[in-house]
């Protein structure tokens, strides 16, 4: 039961009961977009949870992602296929394990994962994402959506809130908070995770006061540079006028938005935003304080946070044109590079030295920058980093994201795995769950 309603879900071989696509608001459509979300309600006597809600709408870039990891690695990207996209898709699926609620007095620990893709992409149900293998180790997994690209951060003077997709997120959690202890869930023990932009959106919830502080435990994916890098709340308002000029006219208003079709937002939305990172703004009521400003200040709140990223996370992102001093450009002191290249000790355009300097910059370096300061406020911190690379994968080492199959359980059946991996990922969750349960990864019961 979910209040009054009796909830079907799917069962798995191993002892763990699926429940998908549940709704935890309200469609954002018509007068609802751009809004805060209102909280679902149990109206209904029974609630379909077997099969997943549609994706968040989208461009297809979470997609072409895989597609284009397929493509290096020699498989079929015909074997992943594309979900359904709406802007109705606010929804969350849990999974849970059975039959040992009675050995949990207060229920089981709870793992709230967001998905990553530069908060225009992705979806919450991708096939790394699937949680019936680590739930069979004695936690919840919940995975959950969140508007993307303009539907969930275009900012404008006219709108209610800024930062909608930041609302969903509280919302979600408010959603696991009241209704987890129905599946068997402690609504006490519940850790915040995240992948890239999922990472950064997991921290942004944890300073945020649509939380109020109850975000205590955070698990943290190579995001670590949105530390150093935000919108500045000027020039996203200034650009949601200007696609609210081309989408309504010189003259439109931005309530006349929200008549227009979804896809022909999402369609015009490159003309204005083709260089724009979407990411929460700083806003009075959902982000008063920027990621670099709190943790330079009072410093992150006192919690417990497990953070870290891969070896080449810049890797397959290199391009035959890069040089080192894209990577510096605005990132180290003019002052500094020299000095930086000299202990390189190699030239400045090779792929590794690159990946190297890319991956410090942007994913290592502000990692352990957030670490230091949840560890200066009180609270406690776990690094770590990933590097394992799949047999005959050298081209791509341990590249943005390649931890995920193995936090999960869940590896594609066309990458190269051999045991070595299946080991890996057996630590790795375990891992996982003993940070989920108690705050600390390394925690062997002794």
């Amino acid at each position: 039961m979910l209040g009054s309603a009796e909830v079907r879900g799917v069962s798995y071989n191993n002892g763990v009961n699926g429940f998908l696509g549940l709704p935890f608001a309200q469609p954002p459509v018509g007068k609802l977009r751009w809004r805060a979300p209102i909280p679902w309600q149990p109206t209904m006597s029974h609630l379909d949870a077997t099969a997943f809600g549609p994706a968040c709408i989208q461009s297809g870039s979470g997609l072409a992602w895989y597609h284009n990891l397929m493509n290096r690695v020699g498989a079929d990207t015909s074997l992943m296929a594309a979900p359904r996209y709406s802007e109705d898709c606010l929804y969350l699926n849990v999974w849970t394990p059975e039959g040992l609620v009675e050995a949990r007095t207060n229920g089981f620990p709870v793992l709230v994962f967001i998905h990553g893709g530069s908060n225009t992409g992705g979806w919450s149900y991708e096939p790394n994402y699937h949680g019936e293998k680590l739930a069979e180790r004695g936690i919840i997994v919940v995975t959950v959506a969140y508007r993307l690209g303009v539907f969930g951060w275009l900012a404008h003077p006219d709108m209610e809130v800024q930062n909608p997709a930041l609302y969903d997120l509280a919302a979600a959690l408010d959603w696991v908070e009241r209704y987890i202890h129905f599946f068997g869930g402690n609504p006490d023990s519940i850790t915040i995770s995240g992948e890239s932009a999922g990472a950064a959106n997991a921290l942004h919830l944890a300073i945020s006061p649509l939380t109020g502080g109850r975000v205590q435990r955070v698990i943290h994916q190579s995001g670590g540079w949105q530390l150093d890098s935000v919108p500045e709340p000027e020039t996203a308002l200034e650009l949601g006028i200007a696609f609210t000029k081309l989408v309504s006219g010189p003259d439109g208003s931005f309530e006349d938005m929200r008549k227009v079709p979804a896809h022909s937002l999402l369609a015009q939305a490159p003309t204005v935003y083709s260089d724009y990172y979407f990411d929460p703004i700083k806003d009075r009521e959902s982000l008063p304080e920027t990621l670099a400003e709190v943790a330079s200040g009072r410093g992150l709140p006192n919690m417990e946070l497990l953070i870290g990223s891969n070896r080449n996370e810049r890797l397959m992102y290199i391009q035959p044109t890069s040089t080192a001093a894209d990577f510096m450009e605005g990132a180290v002191e003019e002052s500094k590079q020299a000095a930086i290249l000299a202990a390189l000790g190699s030239d400045p355009r090779d792929k590794q030295v690159l990946d190297t300097l890319g991956t410090a910059i942007d994913f290592a370096c502000p990692s352990l920058a957030i670490a230091n300061s949840v560890n200066e406020s009180g609270g406690r911190a776990w690094v770590y980093q990933f590097e394992r690379t799949r047999p005959g994968l050298e081209q791509l080492g341990a590249y943005h994201g390649a931890e995920l199959p193995y936090i999960f359980g869940q590896h594609d059946p066309w990458m190269p795995t051999d045991e070595v991996d299946h080991e890996l990922s057996e630590e790795l969750q375990s891992s996982w769950v003993q940070f989920v349960e108690r705050g600390d990864p390394s925690y062997s019961g002794v």
